[in-house]
């Protein structure tokens, strides 16, 4: 279980590993429903343009499904502790204590494990490997 202070928790690699069971699935359906989402509001544009009421309807009727279909995926993943960071691409951020900061341990949708950190501002682009974190390859758990 992962350690919480406030409104935060924090996660051990370990921890932050073996969530990544039930994160595949979430983080999967939230990867399609995005990707149906914004085929959803192209074809609602289309729709209006040309005035084909019927597909209009099917096309927000969809939109709205998936709508609440992410928005309890984000519930699931907010209860979790974690942070979404891309819906396109999977990116999720686990809050990990280390020498008395916050940084980020980082995953990325279709990775095996939780193999790196980043600093709380630096996002994604600036991930670098867990060996690198405590420069003996092993990440403290806390």
């Amino acid at each position: 279980m992962p350690r919480t202070e406030g409104d935060v928790k924090y996660f051990s690699l370990e921890q932050a590993d073996r969530s990544l069971v039930l994160l595949r699935k979430i983080v999967g359906e939230v990867v399609e429903e995005y990707g149906v989402l914004l085929e959803m509001e192209e074809m609602i544009d289309s729709a209006e343009q040309s005035g084909h009421s019927g597909q209009l309807e099917t096309a927000r009727k969809r939109l709205v499904d998936t709508v609440d279909n992410l928005q309890n995926c984000l519930e699931e993943l907010d209860q979790m502790g974690v942070e979404l960071r891309d819906f396109s691409r999977g990116i999720v951020d686990f809050p990990h204590m280390h020498d008395g900061r916050t940084v980020s341990l980082c995953w990325l949708l279709g990775e095996q494990h939780v193999s790196h950190w980043h600093e709380r501002e630096a996002g994604f682009a600036c991930r670098q490997p867990i060996s690198l974190l405590t420069g003996k390859g092993v990440l403290i758990s806390v």
